[in-house]
Formats: structure tokens, C-alpha cells, sequence
């Protein structure tokens, strides 16, 4: 049975301890099958179309009460510097601004009001790490020197 991959984002300046962090705290949301490929900092992760099918379901339905403790629960990852859990949230963060049409308009005025205090949290916790890798299912694949 073929699986379908889709490309869902391209990023900048990433590394591998933050791909891997994202990659689990995806992985708690069923997004398991997930491919990072970065090369010199430049990401681009595919998705499983099934799971991400789940997901996106999963978040189409999330009430203002669940919203409110995935917002809870993401102000305590930055203060705890949980990269997995912050990632966790993030992916959520980002399918709602993606499918806004979908989600109750207080949600979303509390997700913007997340987004700009908290804007720059992530990219505190990045380090100079590997810059050129595949990470498929959470596992790295290869790194390579990108030459």
C-alpha cells in the first residue's frame, strides 16, 4: 500500500535538537510518520496524509476549554524550556491559524494574543547543532555534509 506524503512547511534556520523536539511533540499529537530534511538550516517536513487528515480533524474540534489548557500548557513549556511540549503546542497553534474558517473566533483571538507575547520564545532555545539531516518517524536518517 503506497503512502502519500505532503509537504506542509519550509523553515529557516533550523537544527537538529529542535527538529527532533518538534518531531516527538508532534508524534504525542499522532502525527508519527513525519519527514524532516534540512539542509544547511533550510527545513521542509512532509507529512503522512492520513495522519495529517487526523489531525486536522482533531483540530477542528477543539473546544475554548481544551484550548485554554493547550495554552496553559505551552506557557509552562517555555518556562520549563520544554522544547517537546512547546512543539506540541506549536503544531497545533499553527493548524488553527492555517484553517482559521474552521475555529471559533474566541480561540483565535486568544491564539493571536499567544502568539504576539510569546513570538520569540522558540527561537531562544535553538542551539548551533546539526544543520544538514533527515529525520523520518523521530529517528535520524543520515546526516550529510550537504555537499
Amino acid at each position: 500500500m503506497a503512502k502519500y506524503f505532503e509537504e506542509t512547511v519550509t523553515r529557516m534556520n533550523e537544527n537538529l535538537s529542535s527538529v527532533l523536539a518538534w518531531a516527538k511533540g508532534e508524534e504525542e499529537l499522532g502525527l508519527k510518520s513525519s519527514l524532516f530534511i534540512c539542509e544547511k538550516g533550510v527545513l521542509t517536513q512532509y507529512v503522512d496524509s492520513d495522519e495529517g487528515e487526523r489531525f486536522f480533524d482533531f483540530v477542528k474540534k477543539i473546544t475554548t476549554d481544551e484550548f485554554d489548557i493547550i495554552c496553559e500548557e505551552f506557557f509552562k513549556a517555555i518556562e520549563n524550556k520544554d522544547l517537546v511540549k512547546m512543539h506540541k503546542a506549536l503544531a497545533i497553534f499553527d493548524e488553527l491559524d492555517n484553517y482559521s474558517e474552521f475555529i471559533d473566533g474566541s480561540i483565535l483571538r486568544r491564539l493571536k494574543r499567544v502568539r504576539e507575547s510569546t513570538h520569540e520564545e522558540s527561537y531562544k532555545f535553538k542551539d548551533e547543532g546539526e544543520k544538514t539531516f533527515i529525520v523520518f518517524k523521530g529517528e535520524v536518517w543520515k546526516k550529510y555534509n550537504g555537499n
